[in-house]
């Protein structure tokens, strides 16, 4: 009797189905963990990624533009990354296509920033002075849309290429009249140099006639078709992610310093804040939530990056800024920032 107890309870074992294993995902960032990733820190933290069966894997990035090309290669599955990048890949590589499943940021970060005292007050000022940039840099790249918007030609400055850790200290040290970056990283730097924060002069980019978007949640196409579920799972643990972290701020940057010892807590609190008020709390995002993309708005956008990057036949805005994978605009509302 004991014997045959035991083969049925074994049998039983042995029908009963395995527990499904979380999807392990890689998430690529633009950069090293900051402030402004704390989303995804808290999802894995709190356990929004296990609800939705994933297990992510959060990796530094190396610049918004080589995500989308990283991405491609196989290196993660998710990034956070530039969509403007994007419409030259898709071009270039439309076996291997990249898309746009939630936009994060409703707002480009890149700006040209100079600083008081050397005569410029406008963008028509730029003309005759010298901007540093890294070659790659997307307001550098996307400086000819900037300068026809505002009445410049792109040969009416000098360029000075320099390593990314260089431009503010030759914008500091008057080497350089101006340059551009993304303002999340450059008005911090100005300002650990000493200077103040009132003489740094800002032309961001969606102010002056460029009016893109900035960073938002890229994966390969392919991925994107095979895996919807698991697509809309990981923007939902972002969106929990999110709200925890403008809910409680200094519970989000504890969790980024949790994976970045380094972090400078009062300075990432600081950036992370100044960042929301730049790009996510946008009048946009709250009257249309958080991850709304305005179909004339991301025409424009490819118009814009094909002009700069000369794609003549550049992809749809349709073909990769999809929205399928949001839920419905009242859980994508935000709330507002924490003390």
């Amino acid at each position: 009797m004991q014997r045959r107890s035991f083969l049925a309870a074994t049998g039983a074992l042995l029908a009963t189905p395995a527990l499904a294993q979380p999807r392990a995902l890689r998430l690529m960032l633009d950069w090293t963990p900051q402030g402004y990733h704390a989303a995804w820190f808290l999802a894995a933290e709190r356990g929004h990624f296990a609800r939705e069966g994933l297990n992510v894997t959060i990796q530094r990035g190396f610049g918004s533009g080589d995500v989308v090309t990283k991405l491609a290669a196989g290196a993660a599955e998710i990034g956070f990354g530039d969509p403007g990048a994007v419409v030259k890949h898709n071009a270039d590589h439309p076996a291997r296509t990249v898309v746009n499943v939630f936009q994060y940021f409703d707002r480009t970060l890149a700006s040209v920033i100079t600083v008081a005292g050397r005569g410029i007050e406008t963008p028509a000022d730029l003309r005759g002075k010298r901007i540093a940039a890294p070659a790659g840099d997307s307001g550098r790249v996307l400086f000819p849309v900037f300068a026809k918007a505002n009445g410049l030609a792109p040969d009416d400055v000098t360029w000075i290429t320099v390593a990314p850790p260089l431009r503010e200290p030759m914008l500091h040290r008057g080497e350089a009249d101006a340059i551009t970056a993304f303002v999340s990283g450059a008005f911090f730097n100005l300002r650990a140099l000493g200077q103040r924060e009132q003489d740094i002069r800002m032309f961001r980019f969606n102010d002056y006639g460029v009016d893109v978007f900035g960073n938002a949640l890229l994966l390969p196409a392919e991925l994107a078709t095979k895996e919807p579920e698991m697509v809309r799972g990981f923007v939902r643990a972002t969106l929990a992610g999110l709200k925890e972290a403008l809910t409680d701020p200094t519970a989000a940057i504890a969790a980024v310093r949790a994976r970045e010892p380094l972090a400078d807590v009062p300075l990432e609190t600081e950036r992370m804040r100044f960042i929301m008020r730049e790009a996510v709390l946008t009048p946009t995002a709250r009257e249309k939530g958080v991850g709304h993309v305005d179909p004339a708005r991301a025409a424009a956008m490819v118009t814009a990056m094909a002009e700069a990057f000369g794609v003549a036949t550049p992809p749809s805005a349709e073909s990769f800024m999809l929205t399928q994978f949001l839920p419905p605009a009242a859980d994508r509302m935000l709330p507002p920032m924490g003390a």
